[in-house]
């Protein structure tokens, strides 16, 4: 059976080892290669079949495993579809291949972050678990026979192929519009998170996310209100509870932010629905130090917190950003801006009358994000991140949180989110070595 494997990203090139590690014969096509992975493709299989896209490669193919970021709206593969050619991607292939148990996480923000923190808390426990998928590892290279349990972030992307995927436990954390520039509608976008919970054995839900029936029984509610019986968690005399039960004083939590509350909070809860020991995980909790580019402390220059959040490249994530370090003395000074992926920054105007004290905007779509802040707050644009740094620092005072959280993605000056964090950080450590 031939198998085709549709752009040669990092997952396409995970399922290609894969395939050579199970004999299974393949073939890659993608329009634009990395020529570094495309030069070890060759070396893993230099006999393997590579092309750019066309119609006789596809329509000749008996399965398609398609990569991530390849929409399935493409022609090609609408047509395929239409002709019955299987379509799959990694993680539907995973879903029927693992044998340990299965934790799903998704949601529009704090998915690494509570995938992170589920992983740290399980290998303290039990030998054995595995932590990737979207997230760092992809999740075929991570299929091991010692594997006790594998913790999967997963992606829109990856969940629209993946819809039935028999989790121990899954979770959508929240829901915020993002990839616009991919779904005809935040409902459409929304409704692929759901597939995350067709096929698992704990829903774990957010009260605050419209979730549509689900037909496991097991159900487990977070959120930050009180919960309203003995399974559910939730906040109750700043303390992060299950039921009645108090579990941690929010004051001890490791994390930085309002939002990462929930995060925790989530992780117990995944953790208590694997049978994770309660207590060991809270004891466990106070050592983890959060993600690199995820609200993440720099330093301090003369007084003013300098915070490199690159992670959000979305509206929502910033705005949870905002609304966790800010009060009503304005005290926050944001950076922003990149390829905004036609996203909606109006959504950021009542957090920035609010709490900023002064936002600095540049990148490629510095004009639409100016645009939907006029009047919102002060604004600077830049040409460049490191003159953007300079203008937050000029508007900052003693106190103030300067705070790098972009709302957008990187790829029109930085390779990725993870390029563009460490050129922010290396920047803060000049300054602050003046």
């Amino acid at each position: 059976m031939e198998k085709l494997i549709f752009g040669l990203g990092k997952t396409g090139f995970s399922c290609a080892s894969y395939f050579e590690r199970s004999g299974v014969s393949y073939s890659v096509v993608d329009d634009d290669p990395n020529p570094q992975r495309l030069s070890a493709l060759r070396k893993l299989n230099p006999a393997v079949q590579f092309s750019m896209v066309d119609e006789t490669s596809v329509m000749s193919a008996d399965e398609i495993v398609v990569s991530p970021g390849v929409p399935l709206s493409l022609p090609l593969l609408k047509q395929a579809k239409a002709s019955g050619i299987a379509i799959t991607g990694d993680v539907a292939m995973f879903g029927q291949l693992a044998e340990a148990p299965i934790a799903l996480i998704t949601g529009s923000n704090g998915k690494s972050t509570v995938t992170s923190l589920l992983g740290r808390l399980a290998a303290a426990q039990q030998s054995g678990v595995k932590v990737g998928g979207n997230l760092g590892t992809p999740c075929l290279d991570l299929l091991s026979d010692d594997a006790s349990l594998y913790i999967l972030e997963v992606s829109s992307y990856q969940l629209e192929l993946a819809t039935s995927i028999p989790a121990a436990v899954s979770v959508v954390l929240n829901l915020s519009p993002d990839h616009e520039d991919r779904y005809e509608s935040n409902a459409q976008y929304y409704a692929t998170k759901m597939n995350v919970y067709r096929n698992c054995k704990v829903a774990l839900v957010n009260r605050d996310v419209d979730v549509p029936a689900l037909n496991t029984p097991n159900v487990v509610s977070l959120g930050t209100d009180e919960p309203t019986n003995d399974i559910d968690f939730g906040v109750k005399d700043k303390f992060l509870v299950r039921g009645d039960e108090r579990l941690i004083a929010l004051d001890e939590l490791p994390l930085d932010g309002r939002h990462n509350m929930l995060n925790c909070m989530a992780a117990l809860a995944l953790g208590e629905s694997l049978n994770l020991n309660m207590s060991r995980m809270l004891n466990d909790l106070s050592g983890f130090v959060g993600l690199q580019h995820r609200c993440e402390r720099v330093g301090s220059i003369d007084g003013v917190d300098v915070y490199n959040d690159s992670k959000a490249t979305n509206v929502a994530s910033t705005l949870a950003a905002i609304t966790s370090f800010g009060d009503v003395t304005k005290n926050v000074v944001l950076i922003l801006g990149g390829e905004g992926k036609n996203a909606d920054f109006s959504l950021l105007r009542e957090a920035a009358e609010k709490y900023l004290r002064h936002a600095v905007v540049f990148g490629k779509d510095q004009g639409a994000i100016s645009h939907a802040l006029a009047d919102a707050c002060p604004l600077s644009l830049s040409v460049s991140l490191d003159e953007a740094l300079e203008l937050a620092l000029n508007h900052a005072q003693r106190g103030n949180v300067l705070l790098f959280s972009p709302a957008c993605a990187s790829f029109d000056m930085f390779e990725n989110y993870s390029v563009r964090g460490d050129a922010f950080k290396s920047l803060v450590m000049e300054v602050m070595g003046d």
